[in-house]
């Protein structure tokens, strides 16, 4: 193994795909076994294969039947090179199907830092399914195969593994000579991780991993509905875009859930059509016991509840005949965390705060801003002005926690609306009663933000609720230090004083922040990357909007300095430049 990998050096390595090419503890790190080997299992419906002394068939050294498994270290002709149990020896590939798995960690060699994929970012939407590969690999060994696995990040299971035998075996070769491209006749949608290892005399090392995102709809994480029973009044007819849907009546106050018997659920998801002012979750045991009691006033759009062992059946209850469940869910221990979301509240106190007038604003335009804050681990609070619409909350929901977000939005619900100019505007949110400039000044008091971020005071591209936005911001800075502007919530929370404003496209001491720049040394991923990721969530607005790197003519990295206390800026890529968070 040593022979191979000490020797593993990039001399000049591209990867690239045709069109846009494109992890899960969290919402940068990978699942992706830390080391794979293309182990084989015996093909369907062969009962015993012979495996040779070599390619040649001159001696038989043993033989693999159904649910025996081996590991692949080599491709020979018709034939791969194969160890098992101990035995090294030749099987014929069409008897053979591959398939990656965890391998030996003295397997897997350091990353080769100088290969690299040009784009990450991959669509279907001309049918394209291959990858495109250049790059030159030079070893101190023979190098004969190179494996290419795709991991699925979401569902965590390999998704492809192909072997290519090198025609012309070599220490130093064209990563082109032996494929020009990857093909992949189907890739669901969702990150991957790619992952290449070579084989070279009989010792396999990883030479190349690196995130992949493919664009589409993905298809639902398997949960346990199907073993589980739910009470009268439960609509399983279509209802939004869930299919599900309950809500009470006098007749039918709660609605419960029989869990299935084996112990095995443990959390359950909730979305609501509208915030539920309060609900109330009941956990019984088996013999009917009651676990425990909970009643909840999160105000979400999505709630999660956790179940534990014990549970054998959940009754949720409300007041209310209009607070409508629009799916419940239900999931095994071994859910992906990054697919099943759990939101948490808006921190107490806030480093950045978010202002976007629309849902899918907070990425066209403000690039990679959410992500790059919640890799530093910061407290971040993203408020969303206008009401798109029911779908348009769960998209916004789906790309905020795709970005790194755990922190539920906050949701103004003001009416969406285009109109011809800035005073229509004020007006449309000002209907009944609300005073949108109070309830700025009120959120800033509420969760004292350090730095904010808003719009552009000419509205991007002229959009006159954009335009409101920033002004609403820019105007409530020096209104929240004001103890005689509204005393109610000077009261409750005491004046604040932000230290930085920064609104997009600001022409006045203006920074240019790297949303290009990998979070670390050994990965790709960046802030751009887990934007794009996110905004492929809007899948309502892909018509209309592309999420380019640099926004098209509202470059989503500029940003100009409206409002400081703590002094210019001098790198001028950093929003928190001069700030010290505690």
């Amino acid at each position: 193994m040593k022979k191979c990998c000490a020797g593993l050096l990039f001399m000049a390595a591209l990867l690239f795909v045709s069109l846009f090419f494109a992890s899960g503890a969290s919402a940068l790190e990978s699942t992706c076994p830390a080391a794979v080997a293309a182990a084989v299992t015996v093909g369907r419906g062969e009962k015993e294969i012979t495996v040779y002394s070599d390619a040649n068939k001159t001696a038989a050294v043993g033989s693999l039947k159904p649910g025996d498994t081996c590991r692949i270290v080599g491709s020979q002709g018709k034939y791969y090179r194969i160890v098992f149990d101990g035995t090294e020896g030749y099987a014929a590939k069409s008897r053979l199907n591959p398939k990656g798995a965890a391998g030996d960690a003295a397997q897997s060699a350091p990353i080769a830092a100088d290969l690299k994929l040009e784009q990450y970012l991959f669509s279907f939407s001309d049918q394209a399914k291959s990858m495109a590969i250049h790059g030159t690999i030079q070893a101190d060994a023979t190098v004969d195969t190179l494996f290419f696995y795709l991991w699925d990040e979401r569902l965590q299971r390999m998704e492809h593994t192909i072997v290519k035998e090198v025609k012309n075996p070599a220490a130093r070769l064209d990563i082109s000579d032996v494929c020009k491209t990857i093909e992949f006749s189907t890739m669901s949608a969702g990150r991957k991780t790619l992952v290449i290892q070579c084989a070279a005399d009989g010792e396999v090392a990883e030479i190349y991993r690196a995130p992949v995102y493919v664009c589409g709809a993905f298809k639902a994480v398997r949960n346990l509905n199907g073993q589980c029973k739910f009470s009268a009044g439960a609509d399983r007819k279509n209802l939004n875009r869930s299919g599900w849907g309950w809500s009470p009546s006098e007749a039918r106050p709660s609605l419960t859930i029989t869990l299935p018997q084996d112990g095995s659920a443990a959390v359950m998801t909730i979305e609501w059509l509208a915030p539920a002012e309060s609900f109330t979750v009941t956990i019984l045991d088996g013999a009917g016991q009651t676990l425990s009691e909970e009643t909840k006033t999160t105000g979400f759009y999505a709630d999660a509840v956790t179940l534990p062992p014990e549970a054998r059946q959940v009754i949720l209850s409300m007041t209310g005949k209009d607070n409508w469940v629009r799916n419940l869910c239900v999931y095994d221990a071994n859910h992906p965390d990054n697919a099943v979301q759990q939101w948490q509240p808006v921190a107490d106190k806030l480093d950045l705060m978010i202002f976007s007038p629309h849902q899918d604003d907070e990425l066209l335009f403000f690039g990679g801003t959410i992500p790059y804050a919640c890799h530093q681990g910061l407290d971040v609070g993203v408020v969303y002005m206008a009401d798109c619409g029911r779908d348009r909350y769960a998209e916004a929901l789906d790309g905020l926690w795709t970005a790194g977000l755990r922190n539920h939005p906050i949701f103004m619900n003001w009416s969406d609306q285009r109109v011809k100019n800035l005073e229509v505007a004020t007006e449309v949110w000002h209907w009944n009663g609300v005073d949108p400039q109070r309830e700025v000044v009120r959120l800033l008091r509420r969760y004292r933000p350090e730095v904010i971020v808003g719009p552009d005071l000419e509205g991007e591209y002229g959009h006159m609720q954009h335009r409101l936005t920033a002004k609403l911001v820019a105007d409530a800075i020096p209104l929240a230090m004001d103890a005689g502007y509204d005393p109610e919530s000077a009261e409750a929370y005491g004046v604040w004083e932000v230290k930085k404003v920064y609104l997009h496209l600001y022409p006045e001491n203006r920074i240019e922040m790297d949303w290009e720049r990998p979070f670390s040394p050994d990965s790709p991923i960046s802030p751009i990357f887990l934007a794009q990721e996110a905004y492929d969530k809007h899948v309502s607005q892909h018509r209309n909007h592309g999420m380019n790197r640099d926004g098209k003519n509202y470059d989503n990295k500029i940003f100009g300095l409206y409002y400081t206390t703590v002094g210019s800026d001098e790198a001028k890529n950093d929003f928190f430049e001069h700030i010290d968070l505690k």
